[in-house]
């Protein structure tokens, strides 16, 4: 994780020491995909693993968006299998600094499934919020955290798991 973030903290300076004058899209559909590190903290459990994923949305105003993603991970443990996914739908609101950066805050919807022993499953709620730059009118970089929050159910079990599962990562994409 302290190498993504490092990793993340060397891009973002080296792309703001340059003098950008790109004015980002700010309308209509975009793709993107993302990288980073996540946290899964259910029950007992709480460990970290390498994250991926992709996203996409429309910007029905230069404030607002829709915004979907799926994100998986690597495995939790080193012995035995524990990974975890989740799609998400959130409403992102954007503030802008200038035509070329932005921040943005999301919150919304969450069906998050984790693979262990017994698979578990539930839908909770996510909040998130990270910076945008725009390289060009159609190519745009993010750094981002998210959490989202779930009761998970497995089949097996009368109980519920409480489940927080933090992602912080890097994404580029493409504004159509």
């Amino acid at each position: 994780m302290k190498r993504t973030l490092i990793l993340a903290l060397t891009l973002i300076g080296a792309l703001t020491s340059s003098s950008a004058s790109a004015v980002a899209d700010i309308k209509g559909y975009y793709l993107g995909a993302m990288a980073g590190s996540s946290q899964l903290k259910a029950g007992e459990f709480d460990e970290s693993a390498i994250s991926y994923g992709v996203y996409g949305g429309y910007y029905t105003s230069k404030n607002f968006a829709l915004e979907a993603a799926y994100m998986m991970t690597d495995n939790y443990v080193d012995q035995g299998d524990v990974k975890a996914d989740y799609i998400s739908l959130a409403a992102k609101f954007h503030h802008y600094f200038n035509d070329t950066y932005s921040m943005f805050i999301k919150a919304g919807a969450a069906s998050t499934k984790v693979d262990a022993d017994l698979d578990y499953d539930g839908i909770g709620w996510l909040w998130g919020a990270g910076f945008n730059m725009a390289f060009s009118n159609k190519v745009n970089v993010r750094i981002a955290y998210e959490m989202v929050y779930t009761d998970l159910d497995a089949t097996d079990l009368d109980e519920t798991v409480d489940s927080d599962l933090g992602n912080i990562y890097f994404g580029v994409h493409y504004q159509f």
